[in-house]
């Protein structure tokens, strides 16, 4: 960056451009071929989306064994352990307002992990949607996550 440029940011307040990396993790497979099958609850339901947009719209919408999409946010230093939870297909733009939660922390990093180091990919499938009800209003839901060997590098 040139002295002019500092200069220019010093004395004009411009909002810094924040850059995002966002990777979704795809696997077609459907085979009984995998490597791992287990459930997980979504964390962060109860939280609006970053475009105001309300989880529990999206969650309401679920219905069991749907496919959501798995998007992982690495953050700008491409070091974050966040993967979110889409609703909607491939053909589908991605949108914000169908994020129905995250996976925990223990299990992004399970799955980052996975996808870098060793190759492997993996699925979510909606398992249960449960609450709504007068004693526990607030919607959550537990997915199915199956991992299956990628592909092979060359």
């Amino acid at each position: 960056m040139g002295l002019l440029e500092i200069l220019e940011n010093a004395l004009i307040n411009r909002p810094k451009k924040e850059q995002v990396n966002l990777k979704e993790i795809f696997c077609k497979r459907r085979d009984d071929n995998y490597i791992k099958r287990f459930n997980t609850s979504v964390v962060g339901a109860r939280y609006r989306n970053v475009d105001g947009s309300q989880r529990q719209d999206a969650i309401a919408k679920l219905k069991p064994g749907e496919r959501l999409r798995l998007i992982w946010d690495a953050g700008p230093n491409g070091r974050k352990n966040k993967i979110n939870l889409l609703r909607g297909g491939r053909s589908q733009q991605l949108n914000i307002s169908h994020c129905v939660g995250r996976l925990s922390d223990k299990v992004s990093a399970d799955v980052i992990r996975w996808l870098t180091q060793e190759n492997i990919v993996t699925t979510a499938r909606v398992v249960k949607v449960s609450g709504g009800t007068r004693k526990r209003p607030k919607l959550t839901c537990v997915v199915e996550l199956t991992t299956y060997p990628g592909p092979k590098k060359k």
